[in-house]
């Protein structure tokens, strides 16, 4: 009984999250719809991560042949893919706004975890031949990489950083909203690639052969990564607009 509520709950988290999702993309950056919604969104991230992560373990002890387990292996793998970019492109935001540290134990924790279990993923994928675990492997190691590389370069508004000195001349880092984008749309693609997959696998069987098997696992990516270059492109475009020119020293 309580399985079962746990599995409506992580279910209807999960479909929640995948709807929201396109609200704060299509909302006025930074207005009062974008700021709800995605505060909406990132709750509904984390709901589905505290109901997956019992079943996940469930299915794993519970497991009567090997592909139970892989599967179980693999769904935690999902939720720290859904957390850690989640996590991250909140504080950036916060750490923007407030002028504090992005770096913080549970930010470090959670990007070292998201490229360890990467890792191991991609290692346990290629000894099952599970080769659309082998696919989604690398995110986890590119995303904690990205964020901890982040967070080691921006420390407050004003200090010097990746994006070159015009945070430096305005007391303002301009880059956060990219790293925001990123993060959120990764965790936007990572959602529906586990609504998808199991979803049509676990929920409703249905079962795909030979090369219509991918679409599950190639269609979020497919989509959402010519998003986040438009969405980057239109950020970038946007700060080349608005961010004021670098000074330098007159030549002599």
């Amino acid at each position: 009984m309580a399985l079962g509520i746990a599995l409506a709950v992580h279910l209807a988290c999960a479909v929640g999250a995948t709807a929201v999702f396109w609200m704060p993309i299509a909302a006025r950056k930074g207005g009062p719809l974008h700021v709800t919604a995605g505060r909406l969104y990132v709750r509904l991230i984390y709901l589905t991560a505290a109901t997956g992560a019992p079943l996940a373990v469930w299915l794993f002890a519970r497991a009567a042949e090997p592909g139970a387990r892989r599967t179980a292996a693999f769904l935690a793998y999902l939720i720290t893919i859904l957390v850690m970019p989640v996590f991250h492109g909140v504080r950036v935001a916060r750490a923007a706004r407030a002028g504090t540290r992005v770096a913080s134990p549970l930010h470090t924790a959670l990007s070292l975890a998201a490229i360890a279990a990467g890792v191991v993923l991609f290692v346990f994928a290629v000894a099952w031949r599970e080769w659309p675990y082998a696919l989604l492997s690398p995110v986890g190691p590119l995303m904690g990489a990205r964020a901890l590389r982040y967070s080691s370069r921006w420390i407050f508004p004003g200090s010097e950083t990746a994006y070159g000195n015009r945070g430096k001349s305005t007391g303002k880092n301009f880059g956060w909203r990219e790293e925001h984008i990123v993060a959120m749309l990764v965790s936007g693609i990572a959602v529906h690639t586990a609504l998808l997959v199991f979803g049509l696998g676990r929920t409703l069987h249905l079962q795909l052969s030979g090369a219509a098997s991918y679409v599950p696992w190639l269609l979020p990516a497919l989509v959402g990564l010519p998003l986040l270059v438009w969405q980057v492109r239109k950020e970038r475009a946007r700060h080349a607009t608005t961010a004021p020119p670098v000074r330098t020293s007159p030549q002599p």
